[in-house]
């Protein structure tokens, strides 16, 4: 059965009624005379002081006049004009809503609709609960500013995806300054991430500690606790922050004035013993022991001297017989007082080895043998950097002639006798390259570098001597990996750094250190990994600080990290540390490929290289290593003149045209600096086309040199291959 629709023409008038009567709001209907024609009961209850003068044909501006006689609404509008011009005025504007405030402070809102007919409709609701919920609302919010104003505790309100500032208290503003952004303020990028991953997962996070950077360049270590909100329909970290610089500060000045402090210092609790703190020089005296009770030969002996402390407050130089680290006895003399740490009685003191002042002269004698060891560590060490450098000409005459001869004999067994002559002169090559990383101390330079190359030579250096005591290496590098632009020396160094720390992790213990390689997406990873003690997993986010270090107190500076974590940041990449599967520690490297930075070594172009044959100077004041590197660049099609003198060549210039110059940059009387100035005064095209074969480049007047004329250079001892590429760049006009 279909439905009609209903015919709204044949409503009853009683229906109509019964639906006006039935609305919430007041509803007054008036005609073009102004006057009003029909009205439900709320509409008259809402004007319940003149609700007797509501009825059929009553003007409009008799209700506006009733209001204001009985004191329904002020004579004068807040505005200040009469309530009837106000009244008229939001009626002829046909006004849809306007809230109007009676004397009984109650607020009502009044609507205003134009009919066909020339009368109007109006609608009047009570909102005074809901005005009033707004003002509360409104001083809830104007008393929270003002708290958070005052408050002396800097707070700052941040979007939890991208960090964009929403509200900072002005202890904020004055603590870091304006901030858009919170992200960049983290000087560890890492930082903010790990903090968002903390509220999501726990809800509120405390005494997360970071570093900042603020807008006006200072960097402060703060403190944050944080909880997450929603504001405006995105989740929001609301952060309190705490300012540990000084703190910090002054914890570090304590602690490094208590550990450099000469004296064997302890805190132990007064009635047990139990050792609270006690510095290296402690340690050294009286070993690992947890209890200051089994210091004293005569454990009776530690009572007197506890009952004399606390007769007098304090004691010095209490002489008593007490046990060495080593069992043995000795006499000594203890200086301490009594003190207060978290609500309990503690005993602080320092002892002396009376011993060493009976043996003053002994111990002095010592302090003179250890220092001259020391001279000569310092000078052996210089004398290990010397000798690599002279070894280098005669290495690169090995090299070079081994590497032309593998080109040239046929004869398998003389083949493989000179492979092996090669390989052991490529191996010192890199034992005097391995000596010279060690020493050197350059400036970042970034350069397309062999990963596997840099860990084979880190590896070398860390095995030399017995710095690695007990501990194997096993290296597993991913022959695939391709370069990445990156300062070698200092990778180097970090690798150095990781695998020596993992020896001494281990110890006097027997235990393995792995090294691998391993290529990514964009880039390079570098794993060291020990099976020694591990670090612990609530320290692990704090090994890189500066000045943290888990080796105990005195046996660490907590630099080395800390260095490993600059470098590695430097290069735009991570370092992170994790337990490894054997137990020990785990530390990843992660170098990405600096693709932007990295420099192209350019080539001559074909027709520059052969379409003549291209004449090159050699200088170098070695007569075999200068013959070798002629013959080298003759076989590869070059046309060569050597000199063995500097003055020698200087007076070729003006005898003879030459594509290139190749000079050694150490030379007795001119040098390679006098060489290029000298050729730049006579001839500066040439000078584009002169480069330098040296086994110097640590020496600081080398290292000035060569950045102040950025010429290109190649390290002794190496390849005819790289020679000849070398020399084909020069000819090109390549600073690279």
């Amino acid at each position: 059965m279909t439905s009609q629709p209903t015919d709204f023409t044949t409503i009853s008038p009683e229906l109509l009624a019964e639906a006006f009567e039935a609305l919430e709001e007041g509803i007054a209907i008036y005609d073009a005379d102004e006057r009003l024609v029909m009205f439900n009961q709320r509409y008259k209850d809402l004007l319940g002081p003149i609700s007797d003068m509501i009825r059929p044909g009553m003007h409009w501006r008799d209700l506006i006049h009733g209001c204001v006689q009985r004191g329904v609404v002020s004579e004068k509008h807040e505005s200040g004009a009469e309530w009837e011009t106000v009244s008229e005025g939001d009626r002829d504007a046909g006004a849809k809503r306007t809230e109007i405030r009676q004397l009984d402070d109650r607020y009502f809102e009044l609507s205003y609709h134009p009919t066909k007919s020339g009368g109007f409709v109006v609608t009047r609701t009570d909102v005074t609960d809901k005005h009033m919920a707004e003002v509360r609302a409104e001083e809830r919010d104007r008393l929270l500013s003002r708290i958070l104003e005052a408050n002396p505790i800097p707070v700052v309100m941040a979007r939890a995806e991208d960090g964009k500032v929403v509200y900072q208290s002005p202890a904020a503003v004055e603590m870091i300054g304006v901030v858009e952004d919170a992200r960049p303020v983290f000087i560890d990028p890492e930082a903010r991430p790990e903090y968002v991953r903390r509220l999501h997962k726990y809800g509120k996070v405390e005494d997360f500690q970071t570093r900042f950077s603020t807008p006006n360049g200072r960097k402060i270590s703060v403190s944050l606790t944080g909880v997450l909100t929603e504001f405006d329909g995105e989740t929001c970290v609301v952060s309190s922050m705490t300012d540990l610089t000084e703190v910090q500060e002054r914890e570090a000045l304590i602690r490094r004035v208590v550990e450099a402090f000469p004296a064997p210092v302890l805190m132990n609790r007064s009635d047990t013993g139990e050792i609270i703190y006690r510095s290296p020089e402690l340690v050294k005296l009286f070993g690992e022991n947890l209890d200051a009770t089994t210091f004293y030969v005569d454990a009776s002996k530690r009572k007197g001297f506890l009952e004399a402390v606390r007769a007098t407050g304090s004691v010095r130089d209490y002489r008593a017989e007490f046990k060495n680290a080593e069992g043995e006895p000795f006499v000594g003399a203890v200086s301490g007082r009594l003190t207060e740490w978290n609500g309990e009685e503690v005993l602080v003191t320092f002892t002396r080895d009376l011993t060493h002042e009976l043996q003053i002269e002994e111990e002095l004698e010592h302090q003179r043998e250890q220092m001259f060891q020391n001279e000569k560590m310092m000078a052996l060490g210089g004398l290990m950097a010397g000798v690599a450098h002279e070894l280098n000409n005669p290495l690169s005459v090995v090299v070079g002639h081994a590497m032309m001869l593998e080109d040239e004999v046929l004869d398998p067994d003389v083949l493989r006798k000179t492979k092996k002559i090669s390989e052991a002169a490529e191996r010192c090559a890199k034992i005097v390259k391995a000596f010279l990383t060690m020493a050197r101390h350059e400036p970042v330079r970034m350069e397309e570098t062999e990963i596997n190359e840099v860990i084979e030579t880190a590896v070398e250096v860390a095995r030399y001597g017995d710095s690695l005591g007990n501990a194997e290496i096993e290296l597993a590098l991913d022959r695939e990996l391709k370069p990445v632009c990156a300062d070698p020396d200092q990778i180097t160094q970090v690798v150095i750094n990781l695998v020596l720390n993992a020896a001494q992790a281990i110890g006097e213990n027997s235990g393995h250190i792995r090294v691998l390689s391993k290529p990514l997406k964009d880039g390079a990873r570098i794993v060291v990994e020990d099976d020694g003690p591990g670090i612990p997993k609530d320290i692990r986010a704090r090994v890189f600080e500066p000045f943290f270090t888990t080796k105990g107190v005195g046996k660490g500076t907590g630099i080395g990290l800390a260095m490993c974590h600059r470098i590695v940041a430097a290069h735009k990449g991570n370092i992170s540390v994790e337990a490894a599967d054997a137990g020990g520690a785990r530390f990843v490297i992660t170098l990405p490929c600096n693709k932007a930075d990295r420099r192209k070594m350019v080539a001559a172009p074909p027709d520059e290289a052969t379409d003549k044959t291209a004449h090159i100077l050699v200088i170098d004041d070695e007569p075999d290593v200068a013959d070798l590197n002629a013959e080298i660049l003759e076989r590869g099609g070059f046309s060569t003149h050597v000199v063995y003198n500097a003055q020698d060549a200087l007076d070729t210039l003006g005898e003879s045209s030459y594509d290139a110059v190749l000079s050694d940059l150490n030379m007795p009387d001119i040098d390679g600096r006098g060489v290029y100035e000298a050729i730049t005064e006579r001839q500066p095209e040439l000078a584009r086309h002169t480069g330098f074969l040296t086994g110097d480049t640590m020496g600081r007047q080398s290292q000035a040199f060569l950045g102040e004329v950025k010429r290109p250079y190649i390290e002794k001892p190496v390849s005819p291959k790289e020679l000849r590429e070398f020399v084909t760049r020069l000819i090109s006009g390549s600073s690279t």
